[in-house]
């Protein structure tokens, strides 16, 4: 188990305890910075044994980096949308021949497969 963390002091910033000739508001401060520092303690303890309050805290920092590589995506899908675009694209937006000739193939190539697959399940019916 590891040490809590002390929000407001330092293993180096220890206040002495007062000295024996210490006035009684010395003793009296020194009684409120103890507790004020058992205080702090319990209260990092607590926040390290809430099992349920770190659950949700790693579940929130997972779902904002999700969110967070979601947009990053979206926008490269964007980026690398516009450039096929600009790439299949003259200046007055028509299709360039080779985009054209790519577009020609890939609709023939998806009507065959179409035709092929409608061939396989009507001989399968029969």
């Amino acid at each position: 188990m590891t040490t809590p963390d002390r929000p407001d002091t330092h293993p180096d910033t220890v206040t002495a305890r007062p000295a024996s000739t210490a006035s009684a508001d010395e003793i009296v401060a020194d009684i409120e910075a103890t507790r004020a520092d058992l205080g702090a303690t319990v209260d990092a303890l607590a926040q390290k044994l809430d099992v349920k309050a770190q659950a949700q805290h790693t579940l929130d920092d997972a779902r904002s980096r999700a969110t967070a590589q979601a947009r990053d995506l979206q926008a490269r899908g964007q980026d690398l949308f516009a450039q096929a675009r600009d790439a299949a694209t003259d200046d007055d937006g028509n299709l360039t021949d080779q985009a054209r000739s790519i577009a020609v193939k890939g609709a023939a190539a998806l009507t065959a497969v179409l035709v092929l697959r409608t061939i396989v399940r009507h001989r399968r019916q029969r």
